[in-house]
């Protein structure tokens, strides 16, 4: 947010963009975040699995999510909770266990978590897991797409909206 009263962010327009970053939203090269919609399907492979994150809602009533993120086949972490976009972030609270409060930044294509979390997360985690740092590539667009997220306890990841 913007300390000298000029341009507030907003949860629905967010900042404006710089003239570089707009230069680049005009030619294609990056989505406008400001009209980008959380509610979809988000993906990250690697060698030890594969980390799911779903959104279904809107910006207007917020998001119910849920998330996976794995590291081998006994280590993961795994929860669903709620989000609201504030500008280029999502708010995310798990609350399922521990109150844990998640500010992510989001790009319009990949979600990615801060890298010092607040202890309370670590209780979605199995031993030597975190979600510190992780972070998520959209793959799909929709509540329709995010319905079908599976995770490995939660079964259904992203059931409402």
């Amino acid at each position: 947010m913007s300390g000298d009263g000029q341009g507030k962010d907003s949860p629905e327009h967010g900042t404006q963009p710089s003239s570089l970053e707009q230069a680049a939203i005009d030619a294609g090269v990056i989505p406008d975040v400001r009209n980008m919609n959380l509610s979809g399907a988000f993906e990250r492979r690697s060698d030890l699995g594969e980390d799911r994150f779903c959104a279904v809602g809107n910006d207007e009533h917020g998001y119910q999510v849920g998330l996976l993120a794995v590291f081998g086949p006994d280590s993961k972490c795994e929860a669903m909770g709620s989000a609201e976009r504030v500008g280029e972030n999502v708010r995310i609270t798990l609350d399922g266990k521990e109150k844990c409060t998640i500010v992510a930044s989001f790009d319009g294509v990949e979600l990615q978590f801060p890298g010092d979390l607040p202890q309370s997360c670590k209780s979605y985690c199995t031993a030597r897991a975190s979600l510190d740092g992780v972070s998520f590539y959209l793959v799909g667009e929709g509540d329709a797409v995010a319905r079908s997220t599976r995770g490995r306890e939660i079964e259904n990841l992203c059931p409402g909206g």
